[in-house]
């Protein structure tokens, strides 16, 4: 801190680290109300949630092989959340009823793909934004689609720039910088449980992980909220099944952290095993202490030397025009959101 007090505007975040309901959309929409609740009791603004809460993240696809995995095809796409969908209103009315912002991460089901995705409700129960992973690692691509350039973005709140980012989105430089380059204030980190290959690999540690959160926040003068899943005795019963998964994945896994730009620390941190809310006042103005020393996309730039090209365009597979695809989108289910391509064509 400063030493002379708040600098301002100060605000209370919270971050969620909890085991999700795996499988099981209904009651993981039941849980993370509870949570939003409880958060919107605290004073917070904004609460972040760890990588595919909704329905929980699918560890299957780095314990068995594809032939095994089938198993969880259907009841993980039927249990993914829908655009328009009641669950996605029944996330927004808890934003609506608790006058917070809710970033959540979720694997959203868009006709017959997947895709690993942040989705940004407002105050007021809106959606600013529903962002989607821009590349899935290693064998999440054998379950999710990809996001495009538009999904880099961020967004303006009443107190700041919020932007977000999935698990290993925060080894890629690009696309920091793509977020770093927008202002962003707040940076809202999805992850799992650290507790996949956590003895096996480093890469997969917690000390790797958390670092790299910490990193983030000081590479880009920023707050960063990281939301990580807890692996309860639950799930661990449900996909451990021998010798050899019991290498693989371990209970407990949560290391939720709230960090400031120069790399403090705020909040009261959970042990690994523990499932709450990590809530914190954070003081906006401490940003412009680290920016004056280091701003990657500002002062510290070299343009003419090194820079980004970001192609913020979406990415349609078809793009309709005419009267044709007014009757298309006039057939869509009602509640169902504007068709992407009649958006595209007017």
């Amino acid at each position: 801190m400063s030493g002379t007090g708040p600098i301002g505007p100060v605000v209370k975040v919270a971050v969620v680290q909890a085991a999700p309901c795996l499988l099981d959309l209904d009651a993981g929409v039941e849980k993370a109300i509870a949570l939003i609740d409880q958060a919107g009791k605290a004073g917070a603004r904004l609460i972040n949630f760890p990588e595919i809460w909704l329905p929980g993240y699918p560890w299957w696809i780095w314990l068995n092989p594809p032939a095994i995995n089938m198993q969880y095809v259907a009841p993980y796409m039927n249990n993914s959340i829908v655009a328009g969908s009641k669950h996605d209103h029944a996330l927004r009315a808890a934003a609506r009823r608790n006058n917070i912002h809710v970033v959540i991460g979720v694997s959203e089901r868009a006709g017959g793909s997947l895709y690993m995705a942040q989705w940004h409700y407002g105050p007021e129960g809106e959606v600013i934004s529903r962002r989607r992973k821009l590349k899935p690692t290693h064998v999440e691509r054998s379950v999710f689609g990809e996001g495009d350039g538009s999904d880099m973005i961020v967004t303006q709140t009443d107190f700041g720039r919020v932007g977000a980012l999935c698990c290993w989105e925060h080894l890629q430089p690009l696309s920091k910088y793509a977020l770093f380059s927008q202002d962003e204030q707040i940076h809202c980190a999805a992850w799992p449980a650290f507790s996949l290959y956590a003895k096996l690999s480093k890469a997969f540690s917690p000390e790797v992980s958390v670092n790299v959160n910490q990193i983030y926040a000081v590479e880009g003068q920023c707050f960063v909220l990281s939301s990580c899943s807890v692996i309860d005795q639950a799930i661990y019963d449900t996909l451990v099944q021998n010798e050899l998964h019991q290498k693989f994945l371990e209970v407990g896994g949560g290391y939720s952290r709230i960090f400031g730009p120069n790399g403090a620390e705020f909040g009261e941190n959970l042990p690994p095993d523990r499932e709450g809310l990590v809530v914190a006042d954070i003081d906006l103005g401490l940003i412009s202490h680290s920016k004056s020393a280091a701003d990657p996309a500002g002062h510290y730039a070299r343009a003419d030397a090194l820079a980004l090209m970001h192609n913020r365009n979406p990415r349609r597979p078809v793009i309709g025009f005419g009267e044709a695809t007014r009757k298309v989108a006039d057939a869509l289910p009602k509640g169902a959101e504007p068709a992407e391509a009649l958006e595209a064509a007017e």
